[in-house]
């Protein structure tokens, strides 16, 4: 009786450390690497899609101002070929798997995430410039 009271009190005192620290055991998993990669690629795929939208968007605010249209154009692909230099920089391997391991595809997506991210952060100045005006340039 004492050990099965004994046992009771263990499983009060997990289940209430798992409620304080947010977790409960039935939602507690372990995470394979491909569920972490997989889930890597798609934040990558909607960063992405958010970058091709604000640029669309930026693209059409200048329809009429071709000068500067032109401008971005080349400053969008100049910062494609420096994103694609810094990914071959912190990879600068031939064979990834073996050099970075299996998390190398999770990783490789995770840096290209927060690149395009902040891309699409200095895009949206063309949309929303800072209100002062002082230093917009172009970005009016």
């Amino acid at each position: 009786m004492f050990y099965n009271k004994l046992k009771s009190t263990r499983f009060a005192g997990f289940i209430l450390a798992s409620l304080l620290l947010g977790t409960t055991m039935l939602s507690a998993h372990a995470q394979t690497q491909l569920d972490m990669t997989t889930q890597a690629g798609e934040a990558y795929k909607k960063a992405d899609l958010e970058l091709n939208q604000t640029y669309q968007a930026v693209m059409q605010k200048f329809k009429n101002d071709k000068h500067t249209k032109n401008k971005i154009r080349a400053a969008e692909i100049a910062w494609l070929k420096y994103r694609d230099a810094e990914m071959q920089a912190i990879y600068s391997h031939a064979d990834k798997q073996y050099e970075y391991g299996s998390v190398y595809p999770m990783c490789h997506s995770m840096e290209l995430t927060a690149l395009t991210e902040h891309r699409t952060q200095e895009l949206k100045l063309w949309l929303e410039p800072d209100e002062d005006g002082v230093c917009n340039g172009s970005r009016h």
